[in-house]
């Protein structure tokens, strides 16, 4: 065996020391890139009691409505121990699943979950400890300088986002409290999980430390609070106002909302910009937050935007394209559609015995559409409904899941939408019964046979009435319905040009063991015009899908050309032929 014996020297000691710098830059990247999700543990109460000593008043760095907030020591490193009260005669209840998906939240502007106690009445989180304190600490304590506040705000941003599209939480106490800052003022989201502790019900877990009216609460859903993401975006846009005003909440001459509606739309800012700020700002930046301010608060639900698109226009990546706050007052989408109250739709279930009498065993006499729609006959009435056979996938069946979209369709009920009027669960047969409409298609009244002519009032009424029944079934079903398949030949036109939606279904039917037997998608090869580009790479269909086939409608409309039409003995889409004259 041969030893190497080797002679130590200084040139030695700075390569090692280089070295060790470099697996430890690697060791950081791959935590910052695959994150600490396998880190989580389980602490006993007594552990957690230990490190927070005992949960001293002198160990005390936060109290809210639902716990306080303990500074504590593991394993040598400072953390934050959150402690939930405890309601007397409330049962304990297990959170296994909760923690099980929390484990997976990881993101650079949220607070870090190291770990958790959930032992009996006794719950507990272990966090990142973020010594920098709040931003409700430095807003009132106003050392913050505009660089620093546009980049808590987009970074913060950033965080929400991420909780709804990646994980599908909503916070649901957005406002400065829990925003908590970094020694470098990098903002982290705090208390996003407090969800997993509460007990399930409908109520919102919003708190409050303010006397009265809680701000951060979006008024418009009552004491329903009903939980979506426009409730973090209303309350992100009163953060925001803070951060541009530098105002607290509430104050005695009101509150900052009812404060700042008047003076937002002012072109004279000095009264409405904190003054420690000294003028001291970028002007086109803080266009935008406002912007973004304005339409998170004063606009209804239905118009506020999403976080991703607050992020691009704080970032100046994107206009904000919204009617002006600074010229009307905000649209009333219900007005709008002219919905005066909710109509309940109740349609009648059918056996299969009477599906199949009413179409005559389904005989192809009576098919009246490549998609297996079928003419059906009830209660002695002639050609009084059309009726949709599903294709059948497989005996894997989710019966509630298959159960609770039939219901969902079946209480849409608006005049641009084709009703339905009864539908059949039967084993393995499923069909939905709709009212018939004895009217040709859009596409055979417009295209089919030379064409009917039409002038420029009835096209106008068509578009306005397909745009009114899409924003219905997007924004007044629950669940959102995306129709996935709209073109001519599912729009129907009556004698006075009221268009009717035919054709639509859940955008969650991969629950579905059934189908329609020409799925939506399916339809739409060989025409493939009606898809959205970005549908082709990852085929997923949102309400932005039903947009452009809308707008490709629109574009038959105005020009009279079908979909696909020919050039020099080419067929090209109607998009491709009059893309270049639409952006002239």
């Amino acid at each position: 065996m041969m030893i190497w014996k080797l002679k130590w020297n200084p040139q030695m000691t700075n390569l090692f020391l280089g070295i060790k710098r470099w697996l430890h830059l690697i060791v950081s990247c791959f935590k910052c890139f695959f994150g600490e999700r396998g880190a989580w543990r389980e602490y006993s109460f007594h552990e957690l009691s230990r490190a927070a000593k005992l949960f001293s008043n002198g160990n005390l760095i936060g109290s809210g409505g639902f716990g306080d907030v303990y500074k504590g020591s593991l394993h040598g490193k400072d953390v934050a121990i959150k402690k939930f009260k405890h309601k007397i005669n409330e049962k304990p209840q297990g959170k296994s699943e909760e923690i099980e998906y929390l484990k997976k939240v990881n993101h650079q502007n949220l607070v870090k979950l190291i770990g958790y106690c959930d032992d009996g009445i006794d719950k507990l989180l272990v966090l990142e400890y973020v010594p920098n304190k709040c931003l409700r600490h430095h807003l009132d304590g106003g050392n913050l300088n505009w660089s620093q506040r546009m980049n808590i705000a987009i970074k913060s941003a950033r965080g929400l986002h991420y909780l709804h599209k990646d994980c599908n939480i909503i916070h649901r106490d957005i406002k400065p409290n829990n925003i908590l800052l970094d020694d470098l003022f990098e903002p982290k989201i705090a208390d996003f999980s407090l969800s997993m502790f509460l007990p399930k019900t409908d109520k919102s877990h919003i708190t409050s430390t303010w006397q009265g009216t809680n701000i951060y609460a979006d008024s418009e859903y009552g004491d329903k609070q009903n939980v979506c993401e426009k409730l973090d975006i209303y309350s992100f846009g009163i953060v925001l106002l803070e951060l541009i005003t530098g105002k607290k909440p509430t104050f005695d001459e009101g509150d900052i909302v009812n404060w700042a509606h008047s003076r937002i739309t002012a072109k004279d800012r000095t009264d409405f910009v904190d003054l420690k700020l000294q003028g001291e700002y970028n002007e086109m930046q803080m266009e935008n937050i406002i912007n973004c301010a304005q339409v998170c608060v004063y606009e209804p639900s239905q118009s506020r935007p999403n976080m991703e698109t607050i992020i691009q226009i704080l970032e100046g990546k994107e206009a904000l394209l919204k009617t002006s706050l600074r010229e009307c007052d905000p649209i009333n989408l219900e007005c709008l559609l002219g919905i005066e109250s909710k109509q309940i739709n109740s349609p009648k279930i059918y056996s299969y015995d009477e599906v199949a009498k009413a179409t005559g065993s389904f005989s192809n006499n009576n098919l009246i559409s490549k998609n297996t729609i079928y003419l059906g006959s009830f209660d002695d009435k002639k050609n009084n409904a059309a009726i949709k056979k599903l294709e059948y996938l497989g005996e894997n069946v989710n019966e509630q899941k298959i159960q609770e979209e039939i219901e969902a369709i079946s209480h849409i009920c608006y005049p641009h939408i084709v009703k339905l009027i009864g539908y059949c669960v039967d084993g393995s047969d499923r069909l939905l019964v709709y009212e018939y409409f004895s009217n040709k298609s859009l596409l055979s009244q417009f295209h089919e046979n030379g064409g009917a002519i039409m002038d420029w009032p009835s096209r106008m009424k068509i578009a306005v009435g397909v745009a009114k029944g899409l924003a219905y079934l997007h924004e007044f079903c629950q669940p959102q319905i995306v129709h996935g398949n709209i073109k001519m030949d599912n729009i129907f036109v009556g004698e006075s040009f009221q268009p009717k939606i035919s054709n639509y279904r859940l955008a969650k039917d991969v629950l579905w063991a059934f189908k329609f037997k020409s799925s939506n998608v399916g339809n739409l090869k060989g025409k493939s015009v009606y898809l959205a580009p970005e549908y082709r790479e990852d085929e997923k269909l949102t309400d932005k899908s039903d947009i452009f086939s809308l707008g490709i409608v629109f574009l038959e409309l105005i020009t009279g050309k079908p979909a696909i039409g020919n050039e020099d003995g080419v067929k090209l889409s109607i998009w491709h032929l009059y893309s270049k004259k639409l952006c002239r």
